[in-house]
């Protein structure tokens, strides 16, 4: 890479396109991103569904979960007009150069979900994150050698990341940028120095402001942003 950290798009061009669509990740890429950040479920019928909620309640209103929902019902179903894409359909359509995290949401799609991945030689250019470390040790008992993110969204799970970390063998922790706001800034940048420490890399979620950036800088590997112009053009204007 240049000498600017890995911008990813949080779950494709957030800010201006449908989340999570074909279009946003293309939008993502054409804009400037390395690469973006999405979101895998199962459907009921073991597709690999990309959407960040269980279920489509923000679109359609029916609370129905994702993995009661057959691929050809969730096929039906448009986001501004945008189909909801499968993790196959992203490595058809998406460039080869694209740096994908795929979120692991559902635990049970963890398998395929790899299998996936490595069916398009494309294990090289992944980092499988989730909140849920089970999800992780699957992945870790299936490829010695897969990247693995840790996600972190509270305070509670901060002490399990050394220990997690010496089990599995993590190639990032992915942390949120309210970590300033919940352990202040000076703390926060100490508990990443001891995360750098272990070489560790790590990846900001959701970094989606100039300021705050700044306040970080040198503390992260990565960014996953909503504003991918935004953080382009910073790094660009270097």
């Amino acid at each position: 890479m240049t000498n600017r950290p890995v911008i990813l798009g949080h779950r494709g061009y957030r800010a201006k396109y449908p989340e999570n669509t074909i279009l946003a990740y293309k939008k993502a890429l054409e804009c400037g991103a390395d690469g973006v950040e999405l979101d895998v479920q199962l459907s009921k019928d073991g597709a690999l569904i990309i959407h960040h909620d269980d279920n489509f309640e923000k679109i359609t209103g029916d609370k129905t979960k994702i993995n009661e929902l057959t691929s050809k019902e969730i096929k039906k179903i448009k986001i501004e007009g945008e189909s909801v894409p499968t993790l196959e359909e992203v490595f058809i359509k998406l460039p080869d150069y694209a740096y994908i995290n795929v979120e692991i949401k559902d635990v049970k799609a963890t398998e395929m979900a790899y299998n996936t991945v490595k069916s398009f030689n494309a294990l090289e250019r992944v980092l499988f994150s989730s909140f849920k470390p089970e999800a992780l040790k699957i992945l870790r008992k299936l490829d010695k050698n897969v990247d693995l993110g840790l996600l972190i969204e509270d305070k509670e799970m901060v002490e399990q990341i050394i220990p997690l970390h010496k089990e599995y063998g993590f190639y990032s922790i992915n942390l949120p940028v309210e970590g300033i706001e919940m352990l202040g800034l000076d703390n926060y940048k100490n508990l990443i120095s001891q995360f750098m420490e272990l070489g560790l890399h790590i990846v900001f979620w959701t970094l989606n402001d100039i300021e705050t950036l700044e306040k970080l800088k040198g503390y992260f590997d990565a960014i996953i942003t909503d504003n991918v112009e935004l953080i382009v053009n910073y790094y660009e204007k270097k």
